[in-house]
């Protein structure tokens, strides 16, 4: 089944309930950075929405960069994960975890959507006139690592950051070698 990427909007509030319930009772982690919890109210989505596009917009802490976010939706428009996609590294995205972070929900893991994911947010990324991508992955996520690999990433270092405990694998795609890309 083809994905595709759309920006979070009002529509996807029940879908957004719906996915982060699946992901909070599967107690696996949750990533991108911007997914957490269901929201009580649309208002509170609403909220998560209206940050998001400020986010993209540049309106942000300058300890952070200005992030694109996405949610990943199927063909019948079901939400599937979500990827953000940072335009530039600031110090901390350069030491840890890069451009582009990405997840998909639980229940729909195991059928290659992570890797159809991570090519839309490379091709974003190639958009926004980014050469190099940096994405930082858990040690033990092996799916995710076999994603990273099978799109290109060459591995360059593994970190350890006192917020994490597990060691994070940082992965460099060059996005203008286009033989060495698997997109």
């Amino acid at each position: 089944m083809k994905l595709h990427l759309v920006k979070p909007d009002l529509a996807y509030y029940e879908q957004y309930n719906e996915m982060m319930t699946e992901w909070c009772e599967s107690k696996t982690q949750i990533a991108p950075w911007f997914l957490d919890a269901p929201f009580a109210s649309l208002e509170e989505y609403a909220q998560l929405v209206r940050m998001l596009d400020n986010c993209e917009h540049g309106i942000v802490d300058p300890r952070f960069a200005a992030t694109t976010s996405y949610f990943v939706v199927d063909e019948s428009g079901r939400l599937i994960g979500a990827v953000s996609l940072r335009h530039y590294l600031t110090v901390e995205g350069f030491r840890t975890w890069g451009h582009i972070g990405y997840g998909i929900r639980p229940e729909e893991r195991g059928k290659g959507y992570g890797i159809q994911a991570l090519r839309l947010a490379l091709e974003q990324a190639r958009e926004k006139k980014i050469d190099k991508v940096l994405i930082g992955v858990h040690e033990g996520n092996i799916p995710s690592r076999k994603t990273v690999e099978h799109c290109g990433g060459i591995l360059e270092n593994t970190v350890r950051v006192d917020t994490d405990e597990e060691p994070i694998r940082r992965y460099w795609i060059n996005l203008s070698d286009h033989s060495k890309l698997n997109l």
